[in-house]
C-alpha cells in the first residue's frame, strides 16, 4: 500500500512537473512573443542541476531522500506561484519574475528527481527494486506524455491561470501523500562537499559497471534534445504535415517511450541486460540518421516509433541497473549524476542540433547527432566489458 501511495505521489509530481516545463516554453512564446525568452525559460528549467545537482546528491545521502524531497518540492510550488502571478497581474517586471519562476522549477528538478529515485530503497529491496524502478521510470514517461494533453484541455476552459493552479494543487497533493512515508536512512558523517564527492568517486572505482551505465545514459540522452528541437522542423519541412498532423507525429514520442517502459518490464528477465542496452543504443543512433533521410510519412512514423521505443527500454534498464549496483550510502549522489545527465545532456544536444540545423540543414543535424551517437556507442562496446558482462538483475 505504501508503494502505491508513493507511485501516486510520483504520478502527480511528474505530470505537474512536465506541465510547468511546457508552460515555461509555450507561455513565453504566446504571451511574450519571444523565442529568445522561451529558450531562456527552457534553460532555467533544465540548467540548475549543473550546479545544484552536486549539492542535492550529498544532501540526500546526509539527511535522507524523504526529507530532501518534501523540502525541495516546495520550489516547484514557488515556481508555479510565480508564473500564476505573472499570468494574473502582468506586472512591469513580468519577464524577470517569469524567468525567476522557471529557475525555481529547475532547482526543484535538481533535488526532487534524485530524491525520488533514492527513496525507492525505503519501499522495496532486492529483486523487487528492479521492477519498482522500471515502474517509476514508466511514470516519468507517462507524465511527459500526458502533460501537453492536459495543458491543452485546461487552457481551453480556464486559460493559463487554470494550468498554473492545477500544477500547484498537484504538487501539494503529491507532498501530502508522502508525509507518512517510510524513511529508512543511515546518516553519514558530515564532510566538506568536495570530500563527500571524492569518496563517492572512490567507491565507483570499485564498481566499474556503474560508470559505464552512466556513460550509456549520456549516449541515450543525446537523442532527447534533437527529438524535441529538430523533429517539429522535420515534420513541417520534410514530411509536409499540417499543424494538427505535426502534433500527432510528435505525440508518437511520448507513446513510444511508454511502450518502451512496458517492454522493459517484460524483457528484464529474458534478455542479457548489458548487451541489450548496447544493441538498442546502436539502433537508436541509426533511427536518428534514418529520420533525417526519410520523406515518406508512414515510414518516418515507423522509424520514430521503433527508435523511441528502443530508447524507452534503454533508459528503463539503465536506471534500474544503477539502482541495482549502487550502494545505499552513495545512492543519492549517483542518482544526482544521473539527473544531471538526463537534463543537461539532452538540453545541450538540442542546442547543438539546432545550431547545426540553422547553419547547415535540418536533415544533416540529425545525421551528425546520429553518427555521434553510433560512434560513442561503439566506443562503449569496445571499452565497456563490465556493462557487457551485466546479464541479469539477480
Amino acid at each position: 500500500m505504501k508503494l502505491f501511495v508513493f507511485y501516486t505521489s510520483c504520478f502527480f509530481a511528474f505530470v505537474a512537473g512536465h506541465m510547468v516545463n511546457y508552460t515555461a516554453i509555450l507561455y513565453g512564446l504566446e504571451k511574450f512573443d519571444s523565442s529568445l525568452l522561451a529558450g531562456l525559460a527552457y534553460g532555467f528549467c533544465f540548467g540548475p542541476p549543473i550546479l545544484f545537482g552536486w549539492i542535492a546528491g550529498a544532501y540526500i545521502d546526509r539527511y535522507s531522500p524523504k526529507r530532501v524531497l518534501l523540502i525541495a518540492q516546495n520550489f516547484f510550488i514557488l515556481g508555479a506561484l510565480g508564473m500564476l502571478c505573472v499570468m494574473i497581474y502582468e506586472p512591469i517586471y513580468s519577464v524577470l519574475l517569469f524567468l525567476l519562476s522557471c529557475f525555481f522549477v529547475g532547482v526543484g528538478w535538481a533535488f526532487v528527481a534524485p530524491a525520488r529515485l533514492s527513496s525507492m530503497g525505503s519501499y522495496v529491496t532486492g529483486d523487487q527494486l528492479t521492477q519498482a524502478t522500471i515502474t517509476f521510470n514508466l511514470l516519468i514517461m507517462l507524465g511527459f506524455g500526458l502533460a501537453p494533453i492536459i495543458i491543452t484541455q485546461i487552457q481551453l476552459w480556464y486559460n493559463w491561470q487554470g494550468v498554473a493552479v492545477l500544477c500547484i494543487l498537484m504538487f501539494t497533493i503529491s507532498s501530502l501523500l508522502l508525509l507518512n512515508a517510510p524513511n529508512h536512512h543511515r546518516r553519514i558523517s558530515h564532510e566538506k562537499l568536495k570530500q563527500e564527492w571524492l569518496e563517492c568517486f572512490d567507491e565507483l572505482r570499485k564498481i566499474p559497471v556503474v560508470p559505464q551505465l552512466l556513460f550509456a545514459a549520456i549516449i541515450g540522452y543525446l537523442m532527447m534534445g534533437p527529438m524535441q528541437v529538430i523533429l517539429p522542423q522535420i515534420a513541417e519541412s520534410q514530411l509536409g504535415l499540417n499543424p494538427q498532423e505535426k502534433g500527432q507525429y510528435l505525440g508518437l514520442i511520448a507513446l513510444s517511450l511508454i511502450l518502451g517502459g512496458v517492454a522493459a518490464m517484460k524483457l528484464k528477465s529474458h534478455v542479457p541486460i548489458g548487451r541489450t542496452i548496447l544493441l538498442l543504443l546502436l539502433m537508436c543512433g541509426v533511427s536518428l540518421i534514418l529520420i533525417g533521410a526519410i520523406s515518406n510519412v508512414w515510414v518516418s512514423c515507423f522509424v520514430l516509433i521503433m527508435g523511441t521505443t528502443f530508447a524507452g527500454v534503454v533508459v528503463s534498464f539503465i536506471v534500474a541497473g544503477l539502482q541495482h549496483f549502487t550502494p545505499v550510502f552513495i545512492r543519492g549522489r549517483v542518482m544526482s549524476i544521473y539527473t544531471i545527465i538526463s537534463q543537461v545532456v539532452s538540453a545541450m544536444a538540442g542546442v547543438l542540433a539546432g545550431a547545426i540545423a540553422q547553419g547547415l540543414s535540418v536533415p544533416l543535424s540529425l545525421f551528425i547527432i546520429g553518427a555521434l551517437f553510433v560512434v560513442a556507442t561503439v566506443i562503449l562496446i569496445l571499452k565497456g566489458k563490465h556493462l557487457i558482462g551485466f546479464k541479469a538483475f539477480n
